[in-house]
């Protein structure tokens, strides 16, 4: 389930070192298809059909977004950033589940759009546990799945439209107090950054993308960045933003406004966040970087960084109060 405090929001897209993981939308109906429409996909999974034609992709997308408005289930279309190929479908219903293009399998993409929805249900639907299943000799499925930290939970017959009869396969659990425990037994450096919500004068908000060679490149974020040793988060923002922007800020003009703590797979980050509506300077891309002046709903257009998700929400409770937004 979709917890009541993000319900009746836009839904915002979720993003990986190379995927953007978003809510199907019927321009996906042609590509989803297509790759689709394959005897080994259809018998790995339980209600896929085949042949899988467009009309079942529309309907498959229509039960996808009533889920979501309706904060039943959530499911993703898997989509390759670099090009926006449109590879397949993750999401947590009753269980954990995906299915890919056979052209995008053996690149890690399965593993990586199953990573992200998992700690996107921990760490933003806060579920208690998690569920999926496989086939016994889907091997490279079960090794995603057990490599994610799911136990055998159980064996169970299969059935799928895909074959007649059933075959066997295994049940998986991951609760969340399994998922935490081994986090935080693991090392972890924590990294501090320091981020800003800059408004403008039409009360728009301002987000830097991600370029090229840099991790999770088109990604788009607040601007901001690294503290350094030494550094207070006010100073080290006002440093970030004239190397970023070229824009001049003063203690006075950040106003301390929420802050991020969250749990990436390799590091934990946490990132105090500033209000800023007064700068001095002709703001711009300093560093060679796209920017964007967006409102609230666009965020639905722009894939962030799952940590900066709930600030974002948060951020927009806020300039709502205010009248900003």
């Amino acid at each position: 389930m979709i917890p009541p405090y993000l319900l009746n929001r836009p839904f915002l897209p979720v993003a990986t070192e190379r995927l953007t993981l978003r809510p199907l939308e019927e321009k996906d109906a042609a590509s989803m298809a297509v790759l689709a429409n394959d005897r080994s996909i259809a018998e790995r999974l339980a209600r896929l059909p085949h042949p899988y034609t467009i009309e079942d992709a529309l309907k498959f997308i229509a039960y996808a977004q009533e889920g979501i408005k309706k904060g039943t289930h959530v499911i993703f279309a898997v989509i390759r950033r670099a090009d926006q190929t449109f590879m397949g479908v993750v999401g947590s219903e009753e269980a954990l589940g995906y299915w890919l293009g056979e052209e995008f399998w053996g690149q890690g993409y399965g593993k990586e759009a199953m990573r992200a929805v998992v700690q996107f249900c921990f760490g933003v639907l806060q579920r208690e546990e998690l569920r999926a299943a496989a086939l016994v000799d889907n091997i490279p499925s079960r090794r995603i799945i057990e490599g994610l930290g799911f136990l055998q939970s159980g064996a169970k017959e299969m059935t799928s439209l895909g074959y007649e009869g059933t075959k066997p396969g295994i049940e998986y659990l991951l609760s969340r107090k399994d998922y935490m425990e081994h986090y935080n037994t693991s090392k972890h450096q924590i990294l501090w950054v320091v981020a800003a919500a800059i408004i403008n004068k039409k009360g728009e908000l301002l987000i830097t993308e991600r370029p090229m060679g840099k991790a999770l490149a088109g990604v788009w974020e607040l601007p901001g960045g690294k503290m350094e040793l030494g550094e207070t988060p006010e100073n080290s923002l006002i440093r970030e933003l004239k190397e970023e922007l070229g824009i001049k800020v003063r203690e006075d003009d950040l106003e301390p406004l929420s802050f991020a703590s969250y749990r990436y797979e390799t590091f934990h980050l946490i990132m105090p966040i500033y209000l800023c509506h007064q700068w001095e300077g002709n703001l711009h891309g300093a560093e060679g970087q796209k920017i964007a002046w967006i409102t609230y709903t666009d965020l639905a257009y722009y894939p962030l960084p799952p940590a900066d998700i709930l600030p974002a929400h948060r951020l927009a409770d806020i300039l709502n109060e205010r009248g900003i937004w």
